[in-house]
């Protein structure tokens, strides 16, 4: 059955359905790929999770009752449920996606991996991952699934602690967080992680930029029209890794405060130039 066929489905969702189909071990019929549209495009049911989770489980598990013996396989089926229900949610605001299929590789080393994520937390970052993948192929990597399944728990809350360092989507002043009193046995299993780079550097802003934005707040150097603006250079920075870098943009943290008015008068007194910081989002 051709899921462009299904009525009343948007592109997203349709998508959502296919790429399910194609990373799982199950094999969909018709009329099971009917019903889990329909429960997919219920907005009510989406809105009442559990009843939109409670009909989906019913559909996926249609023609794969005789499958699910074990309460390992019953929890691996309730884990694609919460992750399915979850990304239906984020796409069901989106309306344009790159058409592009998701490729069926990471398709499924995604299912094969997030069948046993059965933390609640996790499962909403999946299901961030999935979404932005079908929204756009190629946003995540299999390595970054990989490092993902592979993080513990309390490592994932320590990335999403350090994100409020994060500026330009990918450096860290160790000077900074140093100040602030972050933790560097944290930093350094991080590293161990894979989403952050073990080697320090230096960070120079390319020619005619004035902003170092963060999650929330940027640092915006003050020049006239007359004015070239210096070439900022930041010393002893850690930069996110490919996979740090996709993480952190969909992991909510709000910039640390203290930490970017340091850095904005480190910057003032460094280049004898006036700076601001200003709030860019929630």
């Amino acid at each position: 059955m051709d899921i462009k066929d299904l009525l009343g489905v948007s592109e997203p969702l349709c998508k959502l359905i296919d790429t399910v189909q194609n990373g799982c071990s199950w094999v969909f019929k018709p009329n099971q790929i009917k019903r889990i549209a329909a429960a997919s495009s219920d907005v009510a049911s989406l809105e009442a999770n559990a009843d939109f989770k409670k009909n989906l489980k019913e559909a996926l598990a249609e023609d794969t009752i005789n499958m699910v013996r074990t309460a390992r396989e019953q929890r691996q089926l309730n884990n694609i449920v919460n992750i399915y229900a979850n990304t239906a949610r984020e796409l069901q605001i989106i309306e344009n996606i790159d058409k592009t299929p998701v490729d069926p590789d990471w398709s499924a080393r995604f299912f094969d991996y997030a069948k046993d994520i059965s933390n609640e937390e996790a499962q909403v970052v999946w299901a961030k991952i999935l979404a932005g993948e079908i929204v756009k192929p190629g946003s995540f990597f299999k390595r970054t699934l990989s490092i993902l399944r592979d993080i513990e728990s309390f490592e994932a809350k320590w990335f999403a602690e350090i994100c409020q360092f994060v500026l330009a989507d990918c450096i860290i002043s160790l000077n900074g967080i140093e100040k602030e009193g972050y933790p560097l046995n944290q930093l350094q299993s991080l590293m161990d992680c894979g989403l952050i780079n073990s080697t320090a550097c230096q960070f120079t802003l390319n020619e005619g930029e004035t902003e170092l934005q963060g999650k929330t707040h940027s640092i915006r150097l003050l020049t006239s029209q007359m004015e070239t603006p210096p070439r900022v250079s930041l010393f002893s920075i850690y930069t996110l890794t490919d996979a740090g870098i996709q993480l952190y943009r969909i992991t909510p943290a709000k910039s640390h405060q203290t930490y970017m008015t340091n850095l904005k008068e480190q910057i003032e007194r460094q280049y004898n130039i006036k700076a601001e910081l200003i709030q860019i989002g929630e």
